[in-house]
């Protein structure tokens, strides 16, 4: 067995730095619940006391956007210190956020030259999983109860037990990358078939499909085509939520202007998300993306092509993420919008 090295510090209350051979990691939370964010992935773990059962998952391996964990957070996380509608109303600020930072989002660059050269035989020896397991081993400090009762040995043991579903995880992962190791070259030359396995393999647009919301991929003349299906229209509140002076909570009907621009600027955020993911994965220079949904502005409101865009690289790479307006930025591109302030989008043709 090669040399390891494995120390974790504790930098604050619930937080500890974890330094070892593969780089470092930061855990917060405590023994019952807890999440390891590092080398490019987050793993959540918690336990039941007293009954030797846990659980592991790694749930990312990309780095999300701030807007996204707080809502995700929010609606995870038990908050007992924050009264009942205090907590509705962060929920419902949390989840406007999110729809609205769709954008700032991505995958990290693909170079596939890189991928076409990596040596990923570590995977088969000691992945992340199994690393994670056997950082775990090495960290276990037997409680006072643990020694009382002599069940050290049976609790190493329950964690040696993880070991097996780690080296089968770090399995998949090997395979994943084997698939993207032998689609580089072709990747490279421009192989559509290949573009599109890229996209399905690295999955960047998790959190738009899960509104419902579906992407599909074709090449047509060369050029990659994407096609968002909004999923549904109500993934936009019809509702806004506010607190009174005395803590209650107040529920109103949103304005339908107000209600009509966040659902274009949720839209447009979806695109300009699409548009760097589809660059950063793929070594391309422009993206055509077709939104569908039902045109607002058109009676009787009927399903077709509402936003039709073509993005080049250069330009989105010269925009300041943070401080675009997305629907005012998608005018800056070659375009099909029609877009009433009071009425909504309408339905237009798609670009060729």
């Amino acid at each position: 067995m090669g040399f390891r090295y494995r120390k974790s510090v504790k930098i604050a209350p619930g937080v500890k730095l974890n330094i070892g051979k593969r780089g470092t990691s930061v855990t917060v939370g405590n023994k019952y619940a807890r999440s390891t964010f590092g080398n490019k992935r987050t793993t959540f773990s918690s336990s039941i006391p007293g009954t030797g059962i846990s659980y592991s998952k790694q749930i990312s391996n990309r780095n999300k956007r701030p807007q996204r964990i707080a809502y995700e957070t929010m609606n995870t996380t038990v908050q007992p210190d924050l009264e009942h509608n205090i907590q509705e109303v962060e929920n419902y600020n949390a989840y406007i956020n999110m729809l609205i930072s769709v954008h700032l989002e991505t995958e990290n660059d693909v170079n596939w030259h890189r991928v076409a050269e990596e040596d990923i035989t570590y995977l088969l020896k000691e992945g992340p999983n199994v690393s994670s397991v056997l950082e775990e081993i090495a960290n276990y400090k037997p409680t006072f109860r643990d020694k009382l009762f002599n069940r050290t040995t049976a609790k190493k043991m329950i964690i040696e037990e993880k070991l097996p579903e780690a080296k089968q995880l770090d399995h998949e992962i090997y395979q994943k990358k084997q698939r993207l190791k032998d689609a580089a070259p072709l990747i490279l030359s421009g192989d559509s078939n290949a573009w599109i396995m890229a996209l399905t393999e690295y999955a960047p647009f998790d959190d738009i499909e899960s509104f419902g919301s579906q992407l599909n991929f074709k090449v047509i003349n060369n050029e990659l085509v994407v096609s968002l299906t909004v999923g549904n229209e109500e993934v936009v509140p019809t509702d806004t939520l506010s607190l009174t002076s005395t803590n209650k909570l107040s529920r109103k009907k949103m304005g339908k202007t107000i209600y009509l621009a966040l659902y274009q600027d949720y839209v447009c955020s979806c695109v300009i998300r699409i548009a760097r993911e589809v660059f950063a994965i793929l070594p391309i220079e422009k993206v055509l993306i077709h939104v569908y949904d039902y045109g607002q502005a058109d009676l009787p409101p009927m399903k077709g092509c509402i936003l039709s865009t073509r993005i080049n690289r250069e330009n989105l790479e010269l925009l300041d993420f943070e401080n675009i307006d997305c629907s005012d930025t998608i005018e800056t591109f070659e375009h099909n919008m029609k877009y009433l302030k009071t009425k909504g989008f309408r339905l237009v043709e798609e670009l060729k």
